[in-house]
């Protein structure tokens, strides 16, 4: 019951638009962090984030 909610509500764009915003939100602090304080793998980490970001958005919605 609650697998159908999270798919019927991750089938909107609006809600994949708004997921996808605050992950790539997150990544860019990642990045930000990660080259300000020298720290490598928080720049890697940042860039997968925004990626996966990216491949949530709403353009990937088909119907």
């Amino acid at each position: 019951m609650l697998r159908a909610l999270a798919a019927r509500a991750w089938a909107t764009p609006g809600v994949r638009r708004a997921v996808a915003g605050v992950a790539a939100a997150v990544g860019l602090v990642l990045i930000a962090v990660g080259v300000f304080g020298a720290r490598w793998g928080w720049v890697v980490a940042g860039v997968v984030v925004v990626g996966v970001a990216a491949s949530w958005g709403p353009a990937r919605v088909r119907r």
